[in-house]
């Protein structure tokens, strides 16, 4: 067949694929607003943070086990500590035996178990050192969400080691960077894309520790507030709390319901004692300063500058733990019987000539062998011994108030749980999270109005003490959404503020030869011209870019405007540079019509116009970022 036969065939092919295409992109058209929520992948994004939950709730239950039965061997048989537990621990192992502690081994066994814990991690997976929690959110926000196979069962077996030896490391951190991990595993395994992966991390991180605290609530929130000071992950609400609704459920299926400490029946509210409860939060703060200086001095002027490999400084960390031991045995282990007896005012603290006094100095017994395990690179968290810090220096709080203001202060356990959410609220940034998770710990919510309030005043007070330095202060300082950064800024900006009113673009009407759109083309000072109906009405774009590919070839002969234009919705004034982006990317266009109510034309707006909106936006808005952390510094 002859290429002149050939002609029609394919000029009826292009007219029918105009045609088709303008059919489906006009309804499609009306869908605009929704286009962005894809139901679908948000479904299975939530079947996913339930395989998540059931994971994380199945890991949490065998390390619990395992801890139990470790601390048992070690802790209960070799040392015999005879340490306090909390009211609602579960007992899994049979009881102590008696007898003497065991003096020799308070020094022994944190060294050994430094050396081992240091000589895993270094030699299989040394993101796995220190504490969980902020591997966590760097993984969150310079990682993708990204998390090695390694990690998760280094993590365990590390944590076990470092626990098991009398480390003074919570439980929760290790969980919250395995449980992540599986998230991130998750997400690879159903090849889910970046925004999802870290999504799922979060959601772990949520399962893990609502699972080992039984604190769902409390645990979700804090999975999205953690990966900030300033602010929320919102994105990952919904998965967080089904992930984490799930992982309890599979911990009360296996360990039945509780909570991890015992209180009173009821918690009286007095108004009068709101002053009070505002002066403990100033005390927090004033302990939260020393205690964060300390770990990161610690960490950042010792343990980072000897020249030795991370085995070597987790074992001087358990020698120096073991030493202090040998003067204070208390300060083994993370002291959540401490935390039980701070809220219960336990006979052998209130037995002391001082009792307020004791506690604090138990307080900072704890802040010292923290210190020596986790900034050496023990593997554990820093939530646990947080929130018994904070019973502690709560406690010694209420106690002393209570010794003054007796018809005030009836309860002096009540100050112990405001200043275990106050503490760690404040020194961890997360005020919200931590109010909430110590009503669920306790089973109560009478003392949520003076938890908001010490929480408060500690966040406030505690605005430039970081504790996890690996939290950024919003969504937009976070690389995790520097995309999410120019969608917002081009949606504050307004079609009226950049197009340009004195430029037009060259009209075609629908039956215009192809040759006389490519002319008009090539010779409009804007390579775009618009397509009109025979009564005015824009019908589409036409752009050189779009259609360069037909100049000089013999398949323009029986082609028509019409045939060549993609369907374009003018622009409005009111329209933001967001949508205005969407048009573009959908017409391939270089220039828009701006019309009016009436649809008259107004002016042109261009690509390059909204490029150079976007650079002058974030160059105010960084000069804007600058000026204000000059002022705050």
């Amino acid at each position: 067949m002859s290429e002149d036969n050939d002609k029609p065939s394919h000029v009826g092919r292009q007219k029918l694929l105009g045609s088709v295409r303008r059919l489906v992109d006009g309804p499609t058209a009306l869908l605009t607003p929704w286009r962005d929520l894809d139901l679908d992948k948000l479904w299975r994004l939530l079947l996913h943070a339930v395989i998540v939950g059931m994971a994380a709730g199945a890991i949490t239950c065998m390390f619990f086990y395992a801890l139990e039965w470790v601390n048992w061997l070690t802790l209960d048989n070799l040392v015999r500590l005879h340490a306090p537990r909390a009211g609602g621990e579960l007992h899994l192992t049979p009881p102590a035996p008696e007898g003497p502690t065991r003096t020799w081994m308070l020094f022994v066994l944190p060294a050994v178990g430094g050396l081992l814990c240091g000589a895993l991690v270094q030699w299989l997976a040394p993101s796995a050192a220190g504490a969980g929690t902020d591997a966590y959110v760097e993984a969150f926000h310079r990682k993708a969400g990204k998390v090695s196979f390694l990690v998760p069962p280094v993590k365990i077996v590390a944590s076990l080691i470092t626990l098991g030896s009398g480390g003074v490391a919570g439980r929760e951190g290790p969980i919250i960077q395995t449980a992540g991990g599986i998230g991130s595993a998750v997400a690879s395994l159903f090849r889910l894309g970046p925004r999802e992966r870290r999504i799922l991390l979060v959601a772990g991180a949520a399962a893990g520790a609502g699972a080992m605290f039984r604190t769902p609530l409390g645990a979700a929130l804090y999975a999205i507030e953690v990966l900030y000071f300033e602010d929320f992950e919102t994105d990952a609400i919904m998965p967080s709390v089904i992930a984490s609704v799930t992982a309890y459920s599979v911990v009360t299926v296996v360990f039945g319901t509780g909570h991890l400490f015992t209180t009173e029946a009821h918690y009286i509210f007095d108004p009068r004692a709101l002053p009070l409860y505002a002066a403990l939060g100033l005390v927090i703060a004033l302990f939260g300063v020393v205690y964060v200086r300390f770990l990161h001095r610690l960490g950042d002027s010792f343990f980072e500058r000897l020249p030795v490999p991370l085995f070597a400084r987790t074992a001087l960390g358990g020698v120096m733990l073991g030493a202090f031991a040998l003067i204070v045995p208390h300060a083994l282990g993370t002291g959540y019987g401490m935390a039980q007896s701070a809220i219960d005012g336990a006979s052998w603290i209130t037995s002391h000539p001082l009792p307020w006094l004791f506690m604090l100095g138990l307080a900072l017994v704890k802040t010292v062998g923290l210190g020596f395990t986790v900034q050496s690179g023990g593997s554990g968290g820093e939530m646990g011994p947080s929130l018994v810090i904070g019973a502690l220096v709560g406690g010694a709080v209420g106690m002393l108030f209570h010794d003054l203001f007796p018809e005030i202060v009836t309860q002096p356990g009540a100050f112990a749980l405001v200043g275990m959410g106050a503490f760690f609220g404040g020194v961890a940034n997360v005020p919200i999270s931590a109010a909430v998770m110590v009503c669920e710990l306790c089973g109560s919510y009478d003392l949520l109005a003076p938890l908001i309030l010490v929480c408060g005043i500690s966040f406030v007070a505690l605005r430039r003490v970081i504790l996890y330095r690996a939290q950024v202060r919003g969504r937009m300082d976070s690389p995790a959404h520097r995309d999410e950064l120019t969608i917002d800024i081009l949606r504050s900006l307004t079609v009226q503020k950049v197009y340009d009113a004195n430029s037009s673009l060259a009209r075609v009407r629908r039956d215009t030869p192809a040759k006389e759109v490519l002319r008009q083309l090539v010779e409009s000072d804007v390579p775009s011209v618009l397509v009109e109906d025979r009564d005015g009405a824009c019908v589409g774009v036409i752009s050189l870019r779009a259609v360069q590919g037909l100049m000089g070839n013999d398949a323009l002969d029986g082609l028509l405007a019409a045939d060549m234009s993609m369907p374009v919705t003018p622009l409005r004034e009111t329209d933001d540079l967001h949508v205005a982006l969407r048009a573009f990317l959908d017409s391939e266009a270089v220039a828009l019509p701006v019309v009016d109510e009436a649809g008259a034309l107004l002016g042109v707006l261009t690509h390059a116009d909204v490029d150079v909106a976007y650079e002058r936006a974030v160059s105010n808005w960084l000069d804007a970022d600058l000026e204000v952390n000059l002022e705050g510094a």
